[in-house]
């Protein structure tokens, strides 16, 4: 009967063995699948990203005065105007929309002495209301004109705003009518204001055109571009391990075997997405950014973990 027993057992190894090799010998011989970026030329961008609205550079209100009161400059909330004494209007010579130049007459009232003072544009632009009638009286704004020349003013937060340069290009968008459209960083605030509880400072860019369908007081996102590296040689932020920092380079035979190598590299110019490697690569190198797939893990063989002389 022992033999018996000592056979069966035997046996029953023999097939375990059987199994656990059929597993084991697929997963442990099977070639990994990497996940790899061909290094090449490329451009290296860094941007700064603030969000705003799109503006005009100022509004004037006109009123029974010689001169206008700026009530609001480049999109900032609108400042009632009052010219002092109640005057009576005695002809509106615009409307509502109308486009006027530097010069024109917008409206004439009647003075504490009873004569007719005209009112004309100190500078061109569209008019943007028309606040009351002709035979009425008065002492606020009668009309206002925006100067019709487009601005985008958006915020970057403190810890963006000294990235940010006169004279950089930006990339805007709104997301009312998707459109996108360039301008040029014309100035940066000095004093910080808090937005949404995050102090923040007022960039303003300027366009030539906006596009079809815009309209003052949209939202607006800018992508200022604030540094670039042309035709140099990078990788993404995700190819990079250790802190020295290296990467992985992933090596095919003239067998088709794959080797994995490690290489230190120094670090240039950091994009949004990529940076630059200014030693330690070449053209043409694959570096690892991942495994593709599902990578089988080798069976253990021996006791399990834990189950040592301290387990």
């Amino acid at each position: 009967m022992k033999k018996r027993r000592w056979i069966w057992l035997l046996g029953s190894a023999a097939v375990l063995i059987a199994i656990i090799a059929s597993i084991a010998i697929p997963a442990l011989t099977e070639q990994t699948q990497y996940e790899t970026y061909e290094v090449t030329p490329t451009a290296v961008v860094k941007t700064v990203a603030a969000n705003g609205q799109l503006a005009e550079s100022q509004l004037l209100a006109y009123g029974p005065s010689q001169q206008p009161i700026l009530v609001s400059a480049n999109g900032s909330q609108v400042v009632p105007a009052q010219f002092g004494i109640s005057l009576e209007i005695n002809q509106i010579e615009v409307k509502e929309g109308q486009a006027v130049s530097e010069g024109d007459l917008l409206f004439s009232y009647n003075s504490q002495l009873g004569q007719s003072v005209e009112v004309t544009a100190i500078a061109d632009g569209i008019v943007r209301s028309v606040d009351t009638s002709e035979g009425l009286r008065t002492s606020g704004q009668v009309v206002s004109v925006g100067s019709a020349v487009p601005v985008v003013s958006v915020f970057a937060s403190e810890y963006d705003a000294d990235l940010v340069d006169i004279g950089q290009k930006a990339s805007i968008e709104l997301d009312a009518i998707n459109a996108v459209f360039e301008g040029d960083v014309i100035s940066i605030g000095q004093v910080a204001r808090s937005v949404s509880g995050i102090k923040q400072y007022e960039v303003l860019v300027e366009v030539t055109k906006i596009p079809t369908g815009a309209r003052f007081g949209m939202s607006a996102t800018a992508e200022i571009e604030v540094e670039r590296s042309s035709s140099v040689l990078a990788i993404p932020f995700s190819a990079l391990i250790g802190e020295l920092p290296e990467v992985q380079i992933l090596v095919t035979g003239a067998s088709g075997e794959q080797t994995v190598t490690t290489v230190e590299v120094k670090l240039g110019t950091r994009g949004d997405s990529l940076v630059e490697i200014t030693s330690g690569l070449e053209v043409g190198d694959l570096v690892v950014i991942g495994i593709a797939g599902d990578v089988p893990s080798p069976v253990q063989f021996g006791p399990p973990r834990g189950a040592g002389n301290n387990g």
